[in-house]
C-alpha cells in the first residue's frame, strides 16, 4: 500500500477549515442571541418606570426584591448600593404604575420566610408637604414593635390604677378582688350611679343658670 503524504495533509487542512468555519458559525449565532437578549431587555426596561431613592436603612432589601403597592407587586428592586451615609436604591415599576408625588416608601416583611420588600404607600399631608417625589419612612423592626407593646401595657396599667383609685374614692363601686356576682348588688350600684349622675347634672344646670343671670 502506497502512503501519500500530500493527500493526508490536504485532508487535514480541509478538516481544520471545517472546524474554523463551524466555530465562526457558532460565534455568529451566540453573538446574535446575546444581542437579541440585550435588545429585548432594553425594550422591556423602556416599558417600565424607573425610580431612584436614598434610604438610611434598607433592612434586608436586596437586588430582585419585590416592590409592592397596596399589597400588590408592581415592580422589583434593580440595584442596591451602600454610600457613605445612606443606601442608594434603584427600582422599576410597571408602565401603568406611576407613583404620585409624595408617595411613601418603606421596608416591610414579605411572606413567612422573612424576606423583605419595598412597600409603596399613597401620599399623606406630611409627605406632600415635604416636596419630595418619594418620601422615605424608616423600616419598623421587631424590637420597635415590642417597645410599642410595652408602652401600651404601661398605659393600660396606668389606666387600671386610676380606675381602681376612682372606685375607692367613689365608694367602692369596683371591688378590689373578684367576688360572687349578686344581682341585687349590681342593681344597688346602678341606682347609686344614677343618683350620683342626676345630682351632678342638677348641680351643673344650677351653676349654668346662675352664670346666665349674672
Amino acid at each position: 500500500m502506497h502512503f501519500n503524504y500530500n493527500e493526508v495533509m490536504h485532508k487535514t487542512e480541509n478538516i481544520h477549515k471545517f472546524i474554523w468555519i463551524e466555530a465562526a458559525i457558532w460565534f455568529v449565532i451566540i453573538g446574535i442571541t446575546v444581542m437579541g437578549i440585550r435588545l429585548y431587555n432594553y425594550h422591556k426596561l423602556k416599558e417600565l418606570n424607573s425610580y431612584q431613592i436614598f434610604m438610611p436603612d434598607v433592612d434586608g432589601v436586596i437586588e430582585g426584591s419585590p416592590v409592592r403597592m397596596m399589597g400588590i407587586q408592581v415592580g422589583y428592586v434593580d440595584k442596591v448600593k451602600i454610600l457613605s451615609d445612606s443606601v442608594y436604591v434603584k427600582f422599576y415599576t410597571q408602565k401603568d404604575v406611576v407613583l404620585p408625588a409624595g408617595s411613601i416608601a418603606t421596608v416591610e416583611f414579605n411572606g413567612m420566610g422573612g424576606s423583605k420588600s419595598l412597600e409603596i404607600y399613597p401620599p399623606t399631608k406630611e409627605s406632600i408637604d415635604s416636596k419630595k417625589l418619594i418620601y422615605i419612612s424608616n423600616p419598623k423592626r421587631l424590637h420597635d414593635v415590642f417597645g410599642l407593646l410595652n408602652d401600651m401595657f404601661d398605659k393600660l396599667g396606668s389606666i387600671t390604677g386610676k380606675l381602681s383609685y376612682f372606685a375607692k374614692e367613689t365608694g367602692g363601686f369596683m371591688p378590689d378582688s373578684p367576688q360572687k356576682i349578686d344581682i341585687k348588688d349590681i342593681s344597688d350600684n346602678v341606682n347609686m350611679l344614677n343618683k350620683w349622675a342626676t345630682k351632678a347634672l342638677s348641680t351643673r344646670e344650677r351653676r349654668l343658670k346662675r352664670q346666665e343671670k349674672e
